[in-house]
């Protein structure tokens, strides 16, 4: 499996995007033609965006623990170098 250069995300690349209205436009077919149920596809769309704003949150809060890193390192250097100025 191949990752994306440029480190976006899964959830935000263009192929994951196209896969899933593809997979929505036939389920939404499916549930008109066949079974004739518009809920079933209710309960798809519903579980599409639910894992989309999960995913989004896992992000989010991947880069808020990065951020958080960078800043304690950044205050750990700042207390070393005023020890040392000492």
């Amino acid at each position: 499996m191949s990752y994306p250069a440029d480190k976006t995300p899964l959830h935000e690349t263009t192929g994951v995007r196209i896969a899933v209205v593809v997979v929505l436009l036939v389920t939404l077919a499916y549930s008109l033609l066949i079974a004739q149920q518009i809920l079933l596809w209710v309960f798809l769309v519903v579980g599409a965006v639910s894992l989309w704003f999960a995913a989004r949150l896992v992000v989010a809060m991947e880069q808020i623990a990065r951020h958080l890193g960078r800043l304690a390192d950044a205050e750990s250097e700042d207390r070393n170098s005023a020890k040392n100025r000492e």
